[in-house]
């Protein structure tokens, strides 16, 4: 059965912005660090549109209405448009093609794209050893009420439950992470033990998209120096202790809400992290 469209309620758009007239040059910088209650207009309308996509508006893969339309529609400039579209792609929320028009990301039809924006784990000699592990093994996956840390990091209520689970990824070489998820039951109400330990996609955030319906919009990472627990040590047959890098990831909604952490211990004998300083768009549809 087709999903009925969702239009957007222009009235309600425009009555939730201000006039543009009425906005002020402040700066992005300025509005972030001395004034966010005084938010530019392209902020957000690039906030309602956030919210309309993580609302289905507009689905993975699907093409926004232009730029121009979407600017009579918001009944705002087109220029304020264009920013607020540029902030989304940015952000990787959005992927334009050029001469064909502006998409919503669709993580599963454009996985070598995501993969250099999420996955900075890679090997030292790509000739020999694999790009992703080739194997998950599942842990432990069960439903807990969230430890302190878990609730502030999530923003969620000591009532709330999370889905606790841990998977080993490895490839011919061994052990290469071990992924510590913590996610909010509510956002991710289809996952289980069954499609976690069997889904198809290469990247996790493309499986929370195509078979949870849960798109990622951006990550914040701490990376530092660590050790294997002498227990993983033991089940993978390392030395004990073997360092590893230690990264907590806490990633957050289209609607820039934090739903899921993951702590990665990382082993590095044939391994690194890598840093970009670009994101590319190089998409096929």
């Amino acid at each position: 059965m087709e999903r009925p469209l969702c239009r957007i309620d222009s009235a309600l758009v425009r009555q939730s912005l201000p006039r543009e007239d009425n906005v002020n040059n402040t700066s992005l910088n300025e509005n972030i660090f001395f004034s966010p209650q005084k938010q530019t207009l392209f902020l957000q309308v690039s906030n309602a549109l956030s919210q309309l996509i993580s609302e289905e508006k507009w689905t993975p893969g699907e093409m926004l209405p232009s730029e121009t339309e979407l600017a009579k529609e918001f009944s705002v400039s087109q220029g304020t448009m264009r920013r607020a579209l540029n902030l989304l792609v940015e952000k990787g929320i959005l992927i334009r093609r050029q001469g064909r028009g502006t998409f919503v990301s669709d993580f599963k039809r454009n996985e070598k794209l995501f993969q250099r924006r999420y996955v900075k784990f890679v090997p030292d000699d790509p000739l020999t050893d694999e790009a992703l592990p080739t194997t998950s093994k599942l842990l432990f996956f069960v439903k807990v009420s969230p430890p302190l840390e878990i609730q502030n990091k999530l923003c969620l209520e000591p009532q709330d439950m999370v889905i606790h689970a841990g998977r080993a990824l490895l490839a011919s070489s061994g052990l290469v992470t071990f992924d510590e998820i913590w996610a909010s039951e509510t956002v991710f109400s289809k996952l289980t033990e069954e499609n976690l330990m069997k889904h198809e996609e290469k990247l996790l955030y493309s499986f929370y998209q195509s078979e949870l319906g849960v798109s990622i919009g951006r990550v914040e990472e701490t990376i530092k120096a660590a050790l294997l627990p002498s227990n993983l040590c033991f089940m993978f047959k390392l030395p004990d202790p073997t360092p590893v890098i230690e990264i907590n990831r806490l990633a957050y909604s289209v609607n820039d809400k934090p739903i899921e952490y993951r702590h990665q211990l990382c082993v590095t004998r044939k391994y690194h992290y890598t840093v970009s300083g670009q994101f590319e768009d190089n998409v096929e549809f």
